[in-house]
């Protein structure tokens, strides 16, 4: 298997990607190698490729890297005898490089674990970008043909029905947990989350969205959804928004008032800031 290659996006630097080719490595005992199908692209990604290489605290990535941690592929090699309970051929999820943090793969070899499944709802602390491409086996994120998964990191099993363009949004639809979060404060009148409560979503993208889903599921009753795309907004629609306010056209004055007006004077119960830009926390504080 090591005679072959493997062509992976790389970033080398802030701003340049390259098409590069790698050895297609042989998973050593307790690893994994996946044959990556789809892999999203996160906001987080964005920031890297425009330069903010500190993340996580004080880290400081290092190039260069493959990004992609919004991942769905088919097992295609198990290293060893590891206490590893899928089989070759499973189409998992690969939501996330590790659990813990690391920045290379010395660190890894000493570390010990075991790959095992879990639920999406769980906080992750990394992503592929705090495993950088430098040294074997180099392929630690889902933007390549194949996938190198590490002890301790988590694969959930796709069910044989889910189609892999829904599996691979499960990284960051697990992301809404915080609105089930919110929902467990509703013994505070003050900062609850209830029944029949209103809910805001600043930014319907793909995050955007799943909030909104999550909100409705969860028994929200009205949902505002607030982006600068008339099509997002559209779109928005369709997956349970009631009203929908266009950013790019009202002032921040203007936007507030329109949610008061749409509750009655009361204003937002909960607010979610998913543009992932500042500008937009101010509004989220109003």
């Amino acid at each position: 298997m090591s005679a072959q290659t493997v062509l992976a996006a790389t970033l080398v630097e802030p701003g340049r990607y390259e098409l590069r080719e790698y050895p297609l490595p042989d998973p050593a005992p307790g690893c994994v190698l996946v044959k990556m199908e789809m892999s999203g692209i996160c906001g987080t990604d964005k920031h890297t490729f425009q330069g903010y290489t500190t993340q996580y605290g004080d880290k400081r990535l290092q190039f260069p890297l493959i990004q992609g941690h919004e991942n769905v592929g088919t097992v295609a090699a198990i290293g060893g005898r590891g206490n590893i309970p899928i089989s070759r051929a499973s189409r998992s999820v690969l939501a996330i490089v590790s659990s813990w943090e690391r920045t290379s793969p010395a660190e890894n070899a000493i570390t010990a674990g075991t790959i095992f499944p879990t639920t999406a709802a769980r906080k992750w602390k990394i992503t592929e970008n705090s495993l950088h491409a430098k040294n074997p086996p180099h392929l630690f994120g889902g933007w390549s043909q194949y996938m190198y998964i590490i002890p301790g990191s988590f694969l959930v099993k796709v069910p044989d029905d889910l189609p892999s363009e829904v599996a691979v949004l499960t990284e960051i639809f697990a992301v809404s947990v915080g609105l089930d979060r919110a929902k467990q404060m509703s013994a505070f009148p003050s900062e609850s989350f209830r029944f029949d409560d209103t809910v805001v979503v600043l930014g319907a993208g793909p995050l955007g969205l799943c909030f909104l889903m999550k909100a409705r599921m969860l028994g929200a009753g009205t949902i505002i959804a607030v982006d600068l795309s008339e099509y997002r907004l559209n779109f928005s629609k369709k997956l349970g928004a009631d009203y929908t306010i266009n950013a790019s056209s009202t002032s921040v004055s203007e936007r507030l008032q329109m949610v008061r007006d749409l509750t009655h004077g009361r204003g937002a119960d909960v607010v979610v800031e998913c543009a992932g830009v500042p500008a937009a926390v101010p509004e989220a504080l109003e």
